[in-house]
């Protein structure tokens, strides 16, 4: 039988109670071993239902000190996942820290060191490379049925954070959040398409804008132009205005056709290409059943098993800095109106 890793929680908000939790909960890799949140009852309600012997927490130093951890998650507001982080990494807890992974280069580099230091794993909840679609998409990218990727485009929007997780306040604070739907959604799809592409962003110019949110100190809505550093060009959008439905595609327009990636209603990878001429629906499987709840994307199993040294971490903390990278560079270009270069 698997060994299973001792897992702690840091912030027991939506991300936690929804994702981080039930796929700990589900997989043979895991034990939930405590739990921490400055809401004391909030955590004792998550650990009710998928843990309750675990240990309950108000302040993560006390978790890191006294609780008998592996790895922890770190599920906080963005502007914590730094020096919550730091702070785990330095006593030996490996850490999976949600996106973005931190609110500047410089403080996302100080986890990375103090990672290499410690000798421990840090990995990024950039989830959207675990979709099923998302999977397929990759390996009929590396396939090379596609050809040479030409333009991309990547579209995330839903009607803002407040309908996802109400009690989230702190989303929609500079203070707390560093930035608004540009990190919150820009990122994953930042993640993706160079997760998708192999390629990294050479250039930046962006908008971003405050349109129906009026009492957040944060954006709404951000758009971007790329160029990567291969010539390849695309687009970047990310809204908390979008009603009705849900925005959340990729597409990629390459030299042998067209790949849509969750573009069309009940199509979630559709391939168009030129030669030969022919359309493929492919056939992308739903997440597996959880039973804990979750999203079927086994994250939980995934970083226990990196911990034990099993499989590679699915977003590693540099791959999560070069995404991050981006977003950063695009607030630059929005503010100063320039186009911005990335070092690489």
């Amino acid at each position: 039988m698997s060994r299973k890793v001792r897992i702690g929680i840091i912030g027991c908000g939506a991300i936690a109670e929804r994702l981080h939790v039930p796929e700990y909960a589900a997989s043979p890799d895991a034990e939930l071993v405590a739990f921490c949140d400055a809401l004391k009852g909030r955590a004792q309600a998550v650990a009710s239902t998928f843990a309750p012997d675990a240990q309950i927490f108000t302040d993560y130093k006390d978790l890191l000190k006294k609780a008998d951890v592996e790895g922890v998650s770190v599920c906080l507001p963005n502007h914590l996942h730094g020096p919550v982080t730091i702070a785990a990494l330095k006593v030996g807890c490996n850490v999976l820290v949600e996106k973005p992974m931190a609110t500047s280069v410089a403080e996302a580099r100080r986890m990375l060191d103090a990672a290499d230091k410690a000798g421990k794993l840090l990995a990024v909840n950039q989830s959207q490379r675990l979709f099923p679609a998302h999977v397929k998409a990759k390996e009929v990218m590396d396939s090379g049925i596609m050809g040479k990727v030409l333009h991309v485009t990547a579209m995330f929007g839903h009607a803002g954070p407040e309908y996802w997780s109400p009690s989230g306040k702190w989303f929609f604070n500079k203070k707390e959040a560093r930035f608004g739907a540009m990190a919150d959604l820009g990122v994953h799809k930042a993640d993706l398409v160079r997760y998708l592409t192999g390629k990294e962003v050479g250039s930046i110019g962006a908008f971003y804008e405050r349109l129906e949110k009026k009492r957040a100190s944060v954006e709404d809505n951000f758009v971007a132009a790329l160029k990567f550093t291969d010539g390849t060009v695309g687009t970047l959008a990310a809204s908390w205005t979008v009603k009705g439905a849900e925005a959340n595609y990729t597409i990629l327009y390459c030299t042998n056709g067209t790949l849509s990636v969750c573009a069309y209603p009940g199509r979630p990878l559709v391939a168009n290409l030129v030669n030969p001429e022919c359309e493929i629906d492919f056939d992308v499987p739903p997440p597996p059943d959880n039973d804990n709840g979750g999203w079927g994307l086994d994250i939980g199993g995934r970083f226990c098993r990196a911990i034990k040294g099993e499989e590679a971490p699915y977003c590693s903390g540099f791959e999560g800095m070069k995404s991050l990278e981006v977003i950063l560079a695009a607030e630059r270009s929005a503010l100063t109106g320039r186009t911005i270069k990335i070092n690489h």
